[in-house]
């Protein structure tokens, strides 16, 4: 089975990142369904992290591509979510380090996503802004 996590370097050790939209990576693993156990992860860039408009949908059509079942995220707007769940993909949501939280799934313990947990346009500016002042 394949999972996805959003993520902002990748890698087991990596927090969550809370968009998923605008992520900077996205961490693929596969793991053993029964031996509750991860055989192999991957960095991927995110196509949308630096869209102009509807980066939401971008990503979620990279999760799709990716061949993933299941997706963990921090948060999820609106048009996302409706691509992901018409695609037939699991969503969860986590905070927090990458592995932790796919042993959270693998033991059914994260919380489902099926509907938007922010508002579109949640993550516009990401990387560009922060605290109110433009970064260069």
């Amino acid at each position: 089975m394949k999972i996805l996590v959003s993520t902002s370097k990748g890698g087991l050790g990596d927090l969550i990142c809370p968009m998923f939209g605008r992520c900077p990576t996205f961490t693929l693993l596969e793991v053993d369904e029964k031996e509750k156990k991860i055989l192999k992860t991957e960095v991927i860039p995110n196509p949308g992290a630096m869209a102009g408009g509807g980066a939401g949908i971008v990503a979620a059509q990279a999760v799709i591509n990716s061949g993933a079942k299941s997706l963990i995220i921090g948060n999820c707007g609106p048009n996302a979510v409706a691509v992901l769940m018409q695609a037939g993909i699991s969503v969860y949501s986590s905070a927090g380090k990458v592995e932790d939280a796919v042993t959270k799934l693998l033991e059914g313990k994260l919380p489902s996503v099926t509907a938007p947990n922010v508002s579109g346009h949640f993550g516009t500016g990401f990387g560009r802004k922060r605290f109110g002042r433009r970064i260069l």
